[in-house]
């Protein structure tokens, strides 16, 4: 039994399913989410963050081109079109924003646009950017108004969360009835994780690289559709689009015969909508 409760349905009756680099993960028995068995409060939390704008980091902050760009476009698009606040200029709330990539192309759609950023450095380089709000705060210390914000995002951020279940419901009670949240998380179906977890299993965990590069300390939480959707409906949502897509190839750090058995397996998944890489969701809070 896992020593952290699930983060998706908050049942402690959960497995131990492998442990790669010291970081044990598990799985839920009831709702299946996959999740790393390790307890955190608001000081490891932002401990783990204080430096998280690092040479090593630096790919995934400054690698946005016009792909990734174009992506940004078409989830703001859909934001703006589950929406049903009817506001001209809609509210926006990024957290996670990061150096504010996300938030510029929000400004850029006519969003008014504020951001929740842990790592200092980086929530720094946002407010130059753009000359908005970027609270540094967790998102539990955050504490906004009721039924403020028309949209809120969450882009490759909610897998960072130590409690889901109450941030989602923090999310809920910010933002208006009829307003939407959108998620965008790694895929733990994504035929590169069971590919990878596939060749750990048949190596006798020998082939460790793939599994160190996926499964690692900052990501906490590993969603399946299943699992997102539970924990969606259970904290006032109504999920009204999901779907999976790649990771753009410029944000990997991968090189080499890597990045070659990443564009095949990329190739291989096209063809099955739940199998990308990246799973996404726009939900819409409960009237």
């Amino acid at each position: 039994m896992s020593g952290q409760r699930c983060r998706a349905c908050g049942l402690n009756n959960s497995e131990l399913l492998f442990e790669v680099s010291g970081n044990r993960v598990a799985r839920c028995q009831g709702c299946s989410h996959v999740f790393l068995d390790v307890v955190h409060g608001d000081e490891t939390i932002r401990q783990m963050y204080e430096t998280y704008q690092n040479p090593g980091n630096d790919f995934y902050f400054g690698r946005i081109d016009d792909e990734v760009n174009g992506h940004f476009d078409r989830y703001l698009q859909a934001c703006r079109a589950h929406c049903k606040t009817a506001m001209r200029a809609p509210r926006l709330l990024d957290i996670g924003c990061g150096n504010g990539a996300f938030l510029s192309r929000a400004q850029k759609q006519g969003f008014v646009v504020d951001g929740v950023e842990t790592c200092s450095p980086l929530a720094d380089e946002a407010r130059k950017k753009l000359d908005c709000h970027v609270y540094t705060k967790l998102l539990s210390e955050c504490r906004f108004s009721p039924e403020t914000f028309d949209v809120v995002t969450m882009y490759d951020l909610i897998e960072h969360l130590p409690d889901p279940i109450e941030d989602l419901r923090r999310v809920q009670f910010w933002l208006k009835p009829g307003g939407v949240l959108f998620v965008l998380t790694p895929n733990d179906e994504a035929f590169l994780r069971r590919a990878a977890r596939l060749a750990f299993r048949v190596s006798l965990h020998c082939i460790q690289r793939p599994m160190n590069s996926l499964y690692y300390s900052h990501h906490l939480s590993y969603f399946t559709a299943r699992s997102l959707r539970s924990l969606l409906e259970a904290t006032g949502f109504d999920l009204v689009q999901t779907e999976t897509r790649n990771q753009e190839m410029t944000r990997l750090t991968v090189s080499g015969l890597d990045r070659l058995a990443v564009r095949l397996i990329f190739a291989a998944s096209k063809p099955f909508s739940g199998s990308r890489g990246k799973l996404l969701a726009w939900a819409r809070r409960r009237a």
